[in-house]
């Protein structure tokens, strides 16, 4: 048994032509936690980060695979579940979650992150299910060395994640084929929606930008940025978007952070200073002056509303 925390990562920066394959891995990385170690270890960038009293919610996807030791998982949709060796946890973008290690056993996790418009039409289809984000995996043994093969990768040649994107994909599928279905509710279409964003237009241009803007969760995603993404100058993007939607690129920007901080509310308990940054937005008071406008309440009116209405 492993005697002290130890924890190997690396992130991938996401090219043009990762990006179009529709799936990209984001980060891979591998955490011994040790007997009565302090978890989660404190190596990670900001928006990985996590206390077991807040929770976390991510603006992407992850797997993480429980190599040996125990644990615990939950969530709103899960409750408090129990986690052994052999098991992974999938979680999804928005969702709040947390999760540890049992003290005194500690546990070896290794673990993706990943998105793209795949992920996204698999969770709307309900191919991943928040429901079961806990599952037993047959050859635990076999996909935990392919993600260390990812992770020598992102450790030792970070520049692009292409062929890896493709190793983490094939990792996927052995988990995927395993997630048992799910009827989706009223509630779960709406959420799958507001993930997914609306209907591509017909122009090239204008479904390219929906797709980042959608998909691609840069929580300093920018008009700029999408051009550039895009290989296009800024007032092309904004022509040719504005006539395929009939709106700028700044407001369809603007509704996605707004659906994403909507379902973080409904969904969490976390402040609200910590959602704006979550959903994308310049600072934590540029939230409260977008729900005025858009949806004439605050943030905090609106958690309590929809925490207020009886669910069916």
């Amino acid at each position: 048994m492993f005697l002290k925390s130890d924890t190997t990562h690396g992130y991938f920066p996401v090219s043009d032509r990762v990006f179009a394959t529709g799936f990209y891995l984001t980060g891979a990385g591998v955490e011994r936690v040790g007997k009565n170690q302090i978890y989660p270890l404190p190596t990670h960038p900001d928006m990985y980060e996590f206390s077991w009293n807040l929770g976390r919610v991510l603006p992407e996807f992850q797997l993480v695979l429980i190599a040996s030791g125990e644990g615990e998982f939950e969530s709103g949709e899960t409750g408090l579940v129990p986690v052994r060796a052999g098991m992974a946890m999938l979680l999804l973008p928005d969702v709040w979650h947390r999760y540890r290690p049992n003290p005194t056993t500690g546990w070896v996790e290794y673990w993706i992150a990943f998105n793209g418009q795949l992920p996204h039409i698999w969770q709307q289809a309900g191919v991943i299910d928040p429901k079961f984000a806990v599952q037993s995996i047959p050859r635990a043994k076999a996909l935990a060395r392919n993600i260390e093969g990812i992770v020598d990768s992102a450790v030792q040649n970070p520049g692009d994640g292409y062929v890896v994107s493709f190793t983490a994909l094939s990792i996927l599928a052995g988990v995927l084929g395993h997630q048992k279905p799910a009827a989706a509710s009223a509630a779960a279409i709406r959420d799958a929606r507001e993930s997914a964003g609306p209907v591509k237009p017909n122009d090239p241009v204008a479904g390219a930008a929906l797709s980042v803007i959608w998909n691609y969760r840069h929580q300093n995603l920018s008009v700029d940025h999408i051009a550039r993404q895009l290989g296009v100058t800024r007032r092309k993007l904004e022509r040719r978007f504005h006539a395929a939607c009939n709106r700028t690129v700044l407001q369809e920007l603007t509704a996605c952070r707004l659906a994403r901080a909507q379902r973080m509310l409904r969904e969490t308990h976390l402040p609200v200073k910590y959602i704006a940054t979550a959903a994308g937005f310049s600072s934590p008071t540029h939230l409260p002056t977008v729900f005025r406008r858009e949806l004439n309440t605050t943030p905090s009116r609106y958690r309590k509303q929809e925490k207020e209405i009886p669910k069916k």
